[in-house]
């Protein structure tokens, strides 16, 4: 295996395993009521930035040597995931009588997330059209 395709690969399950872990960490966070405030914005960061580094190298091995990467569904699955725990957080959040609150750093977390993957998709799109 090339080395170069080893690394994208190894950048997919460190971005999957830190995506889910925070996920979890905000849940946690959400239903303790910013108790782990200080884990939760550690391990987004961490996980922003491996996500970048994953999508950065993918986009770019896709675009400078013309590979096609067919990742099929796994950013879809967390777009969805991310959006359910945000739409989640909102309405217990609406309806809970001021007991939970979103965490601070979600929304930027979430917005993120959706903003690596519409980019992602858009130059895998032009890319395509050659």
């Amino acid at each position: 295996m090339k080395r170069w395709l080893r690394d994208i690969i190894t950048l997919r399950y460190l971005a999957g395993f830190w995506g889910w872990l925070t996920i979890f960490l905000f849940v946690a966070d959400f239903i303790k009521s910013d108790q782990y405030k200080i884990i939760v914005t550690s391990a987004a960061v961490i996980y922003a930035t491996i996500l970048a580094m994953y999508a950065g190298s993918k986009e770019y091995q896709r675009w400078s040597r013309h590979h096609i990467f067919e990742s099929r569904y796994f950013g879809e699955v967390y777009v969805v995931a991310w959006t359910l725990v945000m739409a989640a957080f909102v309405l217990i959040a609406a309806f809970s009588g001021n007991k939970y609150r979103v965490p601070g750093e979600f929304p930027a977390t979430y917005l993120m997330v959706v903003s690596i993957f519409i980019l992602s998709r858009e130059s895998k799109v032009l890319q395509k059209r050659g």
